[in-house]
């Protein structure tokens, strides 16, 4: 019997860390820029870095094929493919 409290209380704490870990860094597949929308994805569909310089500015930080941008509360990474398209875009809050 305690070995399966215990693990009820392991995997209530996994389960807990797994939840606060996904609030604080959420992966979106969209960026709005002003009025413009930037899709991410990696596919030929997605924003190239061209494209988002031209929508978003220049990023608060570059640091290589990562791009922070900082909008409001929310502070943006944006990660770029090998073929500079938007591959992925994680949001968090400041």
């Amino acid at each position: 019997m305690f070995h399966t409290i215990r693990f009820a209380a392991v995997a209530a704490a996994g389960l807990f860390f797994t939840l606060v870990v996904m609030q604080a860094t959420a992966s979106d597949r969209s960026i709005r820029c002003g009025t413009h929308l930037i899709y991410g994805g990696g596919g030929k569909n997605s924003a190239g870095m061209y494209e988002v310089l031209k929508k978003c500015g220049e990023p608060e930080v570059k640091n290589g094929d990562n791009w922070i941008y900082i909008q409001g509360s929310m502070v943006r990474t944006l990660t770029f493919n090998y073929q500079g398209r938007l591959a992925l875009i994680e949001s968090r809050r400041r």
